[in-house]
């Protein structure tokens, strides 16, 4: 595929529970958007579209020191705070995430995340780390309804109506989760026009994050005769 396209990944922690996938091209216009299981099928589909970027919402790396999160092994984290560097500096700017240690209790998603990465990464695709929460507040503002409630997905789906209008069409079938994918893959088109700020080091483990300012222009359509 010619036109650049971004695949967003609103992971889940095991395979029994899908996990909503949206691809968007270089106009933001969805490519693709729905519920995919196994890993093996996410694979199946970004190999089809073949993505410039992947973004997933999931930790992909451990803190440097930790080879593990098994709590009997003996492997330490180098840094005093347990974690890694970019959620602490997230943390730092009021923007809470899970703990990636060995105390998490989101481990079975931490090892899913680098996993999969693992696998995409060997296939010659690139992959960053996105964190959809902490897009949303760069965007939309910290002032936001939890996106379980009612009341979070209106804001969700009238935002993302405003943000990307060729979703327009298909939000009432929105729940959190593929609106978690869409922002995951906006962040990754940000990724795409040098419009994000990216979070911790890269030895360790990276998460970008949009911009205070984006700063790009779309492309003009072209015409087709």
């Amino acid at each position: 595929m010619n036109d650049t396209v971004v695949f967003g990944v609103d992971l889940t922690s095991n395979e029994s529970k899908p996990t909503a996938c949206l691809g968007l091209d270089s106009r933001l216009q969805p490519v693709y958007l729905g519920f995919l299981a196994k890993d093996s099928e996410i694979i199946a589909i970004i190999n089809i579209i073949s993505p410039r970027v992947i973004a997933i919402d999931a930790p992909l790396s451990l803190p440097l020191g930790l080879s593990c999160l098994d709590e009997s092994c003996p492997c330490q984290s180098e840094s005093e705070s347990r974690g890694r560097q970019c959620d602490h500096e997230l943390r730092q700017q009021g923007i809470p995430c899970y703990p990636t240690s060995k105390k998490s209790f989101i481990k079975s998603l931490i090892h899913r995340g680098i996993e999969l990465k693992n696998k995409l990464t060997c296939l010659g695709f690139q992959v960053i780390e996105v964190y959809p929460y902490a897009s949303k507040v760069r965007l939309f503002g910290k002032t936001i309804a939890k996106k379980s409630t009612p009341q979070g997905i209106s804001f969700l789906k009238e935002r993302l109506g405003n943000l990307l209008p060729g979703l327009k069409p298909c939000l009432s079938m929105f729940d959190h989760n593929l609106c978690d994918a869409s922002i995951a893959a906006y962040t990754g088109f940000l990724y795409c026009r040098n419009s994000v700020n990216v979070m911790g080091n890269k030895e360790e483990g990276l998460i970008f994050i949009p911009s205070s300012t984006p700063n790009f222009s779309l492309p003009e359509r072209e015409t087709i005769i």
